[in-house]
Parts: C-alpha cells; sequence; structure tokens
C-alpha cells in the first residue's frame, strides 16, 4: 500500500507543482527532464508583436500536453487559462479553458510544430456539449500566429 501511495504521488506531484506556474504571462514550467531517454519535458513559446503577446507553457508527457495559454491581444479581451490535450507527430491538438470576460469557456486548440516554432491553426468550427470544437474531418489552415521558442524560466 505504502508503495501505491507513493507512486501516486511521484506522478501526481508534477502537475501540482505546475499548477503553482500556469501564469501564461510568463515562460514558466517546472524542469522535469532529465535525460535524452525521458518523455517528460518542458515546452515555452512566445509571440510578441507590437501590442500583442500570446504565451504557450506547456508540460509534455509521452503523447500528452498539460499547461497554460495567454493571449493579450490589443484590443480585445485578455483570453488566460488552461491546454489539456494531445501530441501527434508535430501537431498538438488540445482543448483550451479560458476565462474571458467574467465568463469560462473552452474551445479546442491545434497548434503546428515546425522550425523551433508552434504555428497556430484553424478550421470550420461548431458548438457541442457547451465547447467549441472543430468539425469532423476538416482541412487545417496553418497560419495563424507564429510563436517562438523560448527558454523556460
Amino acid at each position: 500500500m505504502r508503495k501505491i501511495i507513493s507512486k501516486v504521488i511521484y506522478v501526481s506531484m508534477p502537475f501540482s507543482l505546475m499548477a503553482c506556474n500556469l501564469n501564461p504571462t510568463q515562460n514558466a514550467a517546472v524542469d522535469t527532464y532529465s535525460g535524452p531517454t525521458d518523455s517528460t519535458y518542458n515546452i515555452c513559446y512566445e509571440s510578441i508583436m507590437d501590442r500583442d503577446s500570446v504565451f504557450f507553457n506547456a508540460l509534455i508527457y509521452g503523447d500528452s500536453i498539460k499547461g497554460s495559454l495567454g493571449y493579450k491581444l490589443y484590443e480585445k479581451d485578455q483570453n488566460n487559462g488552461s491546454v489539456l490535450g494531445t501530441i501527434h507527430g508535430d501537431t498538438i491538438r488540445a482543448l483550451y479553458t479560458f476565462m474571458s470576460e467574467g465568463q469560462e469557456s473552452t474551445r479546442e486548440i491545434i497548434f503546428l510544430q515546425e522550425d523551433k516554432q508552434l504555428v497556430e491553426g484553424y478550421g470550420t468550427m461548431e458548438e457541442r456539449n457547451g465547447r467549441t470544437m472543430f468539425k469532423h474531418n476538416i482541412a487545417f489552415r496553418f497560419d495563424g500566429i507564429r510563436l517562438k521558442e523560448v527558454n523556460c524560466k
């Protein structure tokens, strides 16, 4: 029983610690990378152009991803929230749960990793179960905001 409890604590600790660092206004993440064979590591990206900024910080564990995303776009409402999803090859697909205008919303997001950058993707969306989701079997356009890879602090 003691071994089970210690395994649960060991597995859940990075997520508990990460919750303290889910402020998307900075590039913070828990440094959990231990070597070239480790499949758990952090990624941090940002885009700062004129008066707009976007911050993406996440922990990757296997093919799963959990982190934070924040949009500060000039003359638009600021969105800050959490990301939970999966990685397939060079594509991150996740649910983004965020606060905007005092209301919580969830929408699906997709990013393509290319040349130490993340490129936001777009596609036709629909409302399903209170969430804004991509329609099934659609083609994505990866011509959105480009975030460059930065060091996690």
